[in-house]
């Protein structure tokens, strides 16, 4: 099965940039015939292990149903994890040390990643508000195994250009594999940012444990 370099970028989730000096670094088996890179799938697949990532190379499949396509928040945030002590003073800088600290995303693909979400935050600011930012890719992520939300706490507030033009000091990433799973997060994440004691719980900083049983806390008093 060969895969073409605009195929593979899909797949991954990465742009056709980051694909093009990945293989000017000699990181993919890869085959050129003239200007043109093919890739095989059980070459991919082996380097993919090698590497212990998650390569999806299905055709993408048909939107699943709603019901399908919800997880749940508490999870979501137990996988992407909780970051204490973020340093930078600016958001390229906080995000750049956010990303190099969540733990699912493979290292190769941390510097695509952080060009995604710089863009997402040049074209519209995803401070929400309260201090608080939620970026995110606009393209899903292939090679994550599951969907994510990574919870980040900067040491010292940063001017993030939010609409209530408050510093930012706390950031939740969300990231996804596909498409279907984004909207469900970021309501339900929506819905915990909107309830005041929910917020001011933030502020202490807790842990992965202590965040999760207060989502809990709310999904069992709100329903979310």
């Amino acid at each position: 099965m060969d895969i073409s370099i605009a195929q593979l970028s899909k797949y991954l989730g990465v742009s056709l940039t980051t694909i093009e000096r990945w293989i000017r670094q000699g990181k993919f088996p890869v085959a050129q015939k003239g200007s043109t890179y093919t890739f095989q799938a059980r070459d991919l697949k082996k380097w993919a292990a090698k590497n212990n990532f998650t390569l999806n190379l299905e055709p993408p499949r048909d939107p699943a149903p709603q019901n399908e396509a919800e997880v749940e928040l508490s999870a979501a945030m137990d996988a992407g994890g909780v970051y204490h002590d973020i340093e930078g003073t600016d958001v390229p800088s906080v995000l750049e040390a956010c990303i190099d600290r969540i733990e699912a995303v493979p290292a190769d693909f941390k510097g695509d990643l952080l060009e995604q979400v710089l863009k997402r935050e040049q074209a519209l600011s995803t401070g929400v508000g309260n201090g608080m930012a939620v970026p995110h890719p606009r393209t899903p992520l292939g090679y994550l195994a599951e969907p994510l939300v990574a919870t980040c706490f900067l040491n010292v507030p940063v001017d993030y250009k939010a609409l209530d033009q408050k510093p930012v000091s706390i950031l939740f990433f969300i990231l996804c594999p596909e498409l279907k799973f984004h909207l469900h997060l970021l309501s339900s994440l929506s819905f915990c940012l909107r309830d005041r004691p929910f917020c001011e719980f933030l502020r202490t900083c807790p842990d992965k444990s202590g965040l999760i049983e207060q989502v809990h806390s709310l999904k069992l008093s709100e329903g979310i």
